[in-house]
């Protein structure tokens, strides 16, 4: 004997229907400007001077690529621009980690205070900052070397990504932290065993975040990086505008080379930063 059991369909509700609408509208907003980039930098120069707006060319033209590697040293400035920001990620986000989990798990005296000072370190702009920096740098004998960008990484990470991590450490179960310390680990050993892998999401967010800051930064490298062997790429595409006057597909090729990485960044690590988000707020 056979039952057959009747199928619901579950009915969608009209603010379903609306949210969805929206998000998809705001999607596609959000999206054209890039869309339109990419479909300009595959065109003529004479499409782009007819005027209408057309978002993809009647031929792409693929060879504006080529064109823009042979006119300037792109390969040399996307290697100056990855290295950098690789780097810079990895010292940010290792050394903000450390000053988090004092800051959260230890717990010495006057830790407090200590971290509404490093909080304080935001209101502080940076061009405040930059010409003692440069004085002592090029005293140092490093300018045209990375070492005045990276270094300061190594040294605390950023108040904001030390914020972050300390907050989502709050959250974190203190019993398997005790039971450590009970069984003799030491504190690097409870950092690098049991915390740092809790702390997976927020070190995604950090990590994300700061590599595409550190990607797109413009005036560290114009400061320190003058020699144009050295230039990242966000320096060496601005010397586009005169270099490339009124030739836009090949001053949008250039940008589009610069914003692939961070497309395929975010492709890769959207759920990542989304489960971290959800779970990284503020928790004390």
């Amino acid at each position: 004997m056979t039952t057959s059991r009747a199928r619901t369909i579950p009915m969608i509700s009209p603010r379903r229907v609306a949210v969805y609408a929206a998000l998809t509208l705001f999607s596609l907003l959000f999206l054209l400007p890039f869309v339109w980039q990419l479909g300009t930098s595959l065109k003529t120069p004479a499409e782009i001077a007819t005027g209408t707006f057309n978002l993809f060319p009647a031929e792409p033209q693929w060879e504006n690529y080529a064109e823009v590697f042979r006119r300037a040293p792109i390969a040399t400035w996307f290697f100056n621009s990855a290295f950098i920001a690789i780097v810079g990620t990895l010292g940010a986000t290792l050394t903000s980690a450390f000053c988090a989990y004092g800051f959260a798990v230890l717990h010495a005296r006057g830790s407090r205070l200590a971290f509404g000072m490093v909080l304080l370190t935001i209101l502080v702009p940076y061009q405040v900052l930059i010409i003692p920096e440069y004085i002592v740098w090029a005293k140092l004998g490093l300018i045209n070397t990375p070492l005045p960008i990276l270094l300061p990484w190594f040294l605390g990470g950023g108040a904001f990504n030390i914020f972050l991590l300390r907050q989502f450490m709050l959250g974190l179960p203190r019993d398997m932290v005790d039971a450590a310390r009970v069984d003799g680990a030491n504190e690097l050993h409870i950092f690098v065993r049991i915390i740092l892998p809790m702390c997976a999401p927020a070190l995604a967010i950090v990590a994300v975040f700061h590599f595409i800051y550190m990607w797109n930064d413009f005036l560290r490298p114009l400061l320190y990086l003058p020699d144009p062997s050295a230039m990242t790429l966000p320096v060496g595409l601005s010397g586009f505008v005169n270099k490339f006057a009124r030739q836009w597909h090949l001053l949008l090729a250039g940008s589009v080379i610069a914003l692939a990485p961070l497309l395929v960044i975010f492709a890769l690590a959207q759920r990542v930063i989304a489960r971290g988000i959800s779970i990284a707020g503020v928790r004390r």
